[in-house]
């Protein structure tokens, strides 16, 4: 993107910032505006890693495979992460 596009981007978002709460302060707007940022680059991190697992699952059985065992790691990692007992590890 070009420079004067990302200003005028950051400046709509602190508009709508200070809009929000008018008692904001500077780290506020500051937070609030990396805070919208990072959620705009999460999901475009996400949805461009999700088409290149499609990509891989298409190329032949061997990235169908692959990106199947992905897949599957991430569930079992999900499930063993939803049976963890953190108050054990404070």
């Amino acid at each position: 993107m070009r420079e004067k596009v990302i200003r005028e981007y950051i400046r709509k978002i602190i508009s709508n910032k200070l809009s929000e709460n008018k008692e904001l302060k500077r780290e506020g707007i500051v937070s609030g505006v990396l805070d919208h940022l990072s959620g705009i680059l999460k999901k475009a991190n996400d949805k461009r890693f999700k088409d290149s697992m499609n990509q891989l699952a298409k190329s032949g059985p061997e990235g169908k495979k692959a990106a199947q065992h992905y897949y599957d790691s991430i569930n079992l990692i999900d499930k063993a992460a939803q049976n963890l007992d953190y108050n054990k590890y404070d």
